[in-house]
């Protein structure tokens, strides 16, 4: 017997209508927070929301309300991470509940005739994404229809963190392409490994001596760096928290040039940038840096739709190199970064703890962060050489930096995270401008292009990078 709907936000008097879908699918009961999951749970109280990830996107083919009753339904049936509800357990710590069926709604939202449904759909987007999920009483999926004289023009959508991550909803949009067309039915009939099933599997024998080995990785590397990243707080008025955007069809063009030369990815090329970039800036070094790394090249999880996505600790030497040889360090170093990010995260907080207190009490400053959310960048193919210096210096003039809506808070001091933009590199900036200022992000972004644009015509060019003087007697190891 299906279970009572859930509790939806979906606007109040906003919504004209509403479907009631049914659902049902496999993996249901009750246990652990997967350590995924456990990590955007206290990113989320952190940061006083629910990270929440989706959008407004406008339905041009012709999709009705009841072909939307259907993705939803699908979603639901077919994602475990999706019947999930969180609640405190008898000890007092976490637990999940995965209803096995159940019932949620898709509104709707129609929209007057001389009305914009582009910017009803907007509206309801950002409420949706400004209001936390009741994730005791209500599904971490909203979704609803906007109508125009009748017809579907947009689609809004608004997943919790705690049951996704970025990766994960590209599986779950390959999937729901692949249906069959007729019976809406998967692909593939098995669903993917669900959030009980894997945080079983990191209680075995097995998942802990992966996170032993996780921790000692992270261990060696904050024992080896030193205690800053950046200077001390300035207070630049406001806003604090800012978002920026920049933009480079040169930096695009060269980070190619130089991966094919290399032998590794842009992804490795635009991180060794970024970290000779923030040395240069702060004089610090080596560059210590947590990059976001996605776990599903893990085997069998390459399908799993909840939040796999964690930090991992990434330590490179920038000084007294070429920057091809920094490339190189990267990306050896990004492999064991890969490879040790994948833990549990309360004892990496005991660890970190731990050595702070050995440290004298000097905790060790992770607050520079690298994400590249393109899916699928791998080694280039050979191209041919640079492209004359003419058309780079045409493409480095097309170059933007432009800021966004600031941010009501920010828990990090500086992140850039590549976006999926074609034919450019598109960077998202986020910053506590009390740690690093607007004009020192505008630098920061111009010298990493000008080093990769530069390292295209020139294999041997130096980072310019000094190494750091020896810390006085008496300080902490």
């Amino acid at each position: 017997m299906a279970e009572p709907v859930a509790r939806t936000v979906l606007g109040g008097a906003r919504m004209t209508d509403r479907i009631i879908v049914p659902f049902e699918g496999p993996g249901a009961g009750t246990g652990e927070l997967t350590w995924g999951q456990r990590k955007v749970w206290t990113l989320m109280q952190q940061a006083g929301t629910s990270m929440s990830m989706g959008g407004a996107v406008p339905v041009t083919d012709g999709r009705t309300v009841q072909d939307l009753a259907s993705e939803l339904r699908f979603f639901l049936s077919r994602y475990a991470s999706m019947r999930a509800r969180i609640r405190a357990g008898a000890d007092g710590g976490l637990v999940q509940e995965v209803a096995g069926a159940g019932q949620a709604e898709l509104g709707i939202v129609d929209v007057a005739d001389d009305g914009d449904p582009g910017l009803v759909a907007q509206e309801l987007a950002e409420q949706w994404e400004a209001t936390p999920f009741d994730h005791a009483e209500e599904w971490p999926i909203r979704m609803a229809a906007v109508r125009s004289r009748g017809a579907v023009t947009h689609v809004v959508v608004m997943i919790s963190h705690v049951a996704t991550d970025g990766s994960g909803i590209a599986v779950m949009l390959g999937e729901l392409s692949e249906r069959d067309p007729v019976t809406g039915e998967p692909k593939n009939p098995a669903s993917a490994m669900g959030p009980l099933e894997l945080a079983a599997l990191q209680r075995t024998p097995s998942g802990q001596r992966q996170n032993e080995f996780s921790l000692r990785h992270w261990e060696r590397l904050l024992r080896a760096a030193g205690p800053r990243r950046f200077g001390p707080r300035v207070d630049r008025g406001e806003p604090r928290y800012r978002l920026g955007f920049f933009e480079s069809r040169a930096l695009h063009l060269a980070s190619k040039v130089v991966a094919a030369r290399v032998g590794s990815s842009t992804s490795s090329v635009l991180l060794a940038g970024y970290a000779v970039a923030v040395a240069r800036l702060t004089g610090i070094t080596p560059a210590l840096i947590q990059v976001v790394v996605s776990n599903r090249f893990r085997p069998g999880l390459a399908d799993v739709s909840h939040p796999l996505s964690v930090n991992g600790l990434f330590m490179v030497d920038v000084a007294d190199a070429s920057f091809d040889e920094v490339v190189d360090r990267t990306t050896r170093a990004s492999a064991l970064c890969s490879k040790y990010a994948y833990y549990d995260p309360e004892q990496l907080e005991e660890l970190r703890a731990r050595v702070d207190r050995e440290r004298g009490g000097e905790g060790v400053e992770l607050s520079c962060l690298f994400n590249d959310r393109r899916l699928g960048i791998g080694l280039e193919s050979p191209g041919p050489a640079a492209p004359p210096r003419e058309e780079l210096e045409a493409a480095l003039a097309e170059s933007t930096l432009r800021w966004g809506r600031p941010f009501p808070q920010y828990l990090d001091k500086l992140m850039i995270q590549v976006g999926s933009a074609p034919d450019t590199v598109e960077l998202e900036i986020q910053v506590d401008t009390h740690h690093v200022s607007a004009d020192e992000v505008n630098a920061l972004m111009r010298d990493l292009e000008a080093l990769v644009v530069e390292a295209a015509y020139d294999p041997t060019l130096p980072t310019a990078v000094r190494p750091m003087p020896p810390e006085p007697a008496g300080s902490p190891e």
